[in-house]
């Protein structure tokens, strides 16, 4: 299952509002299957995708970490608790 960046985002509302935590529950199992997958085979995600899950899903969060440390050649790290690209 491909999500699209519209499948992905939470609806634009208040990030701690009750829909917003509700539309972040209702995302997460498909997000968790990506991340997964992505843990299963090593293929990057992308880095839009791992962006939006850790900026919308602090829940999320761990598992992307968990991700880079493993897969270091995706060349994406967390800086101050943000995610960044890096040159390789």
């Amino acid at each position: 299952m491909t999500l699209t960046s519209h499948e992905c985002a939470a609806p634009v509302t208040e990030k701690w509002s009750y829909e917003a935590i509700v539309a972040r529950s209702n995302l997460r199992p498909a997000r968790r299957e990506k991340l997964n997958r992505a843990a299963n085979s090593g293929e990057n995600p992308g880095f839009d995708f791992l962006q939006e899950c850790w900026n919308d899903d602090p829940a999320l969060q761990i598992v992307i970490k968990k991700l880079l440390v493993k897969f270091p050649q995706w060349g994406v790290a967390v800086v101050d608790g943000e995610l960044i690209e890096w040159e390789k």
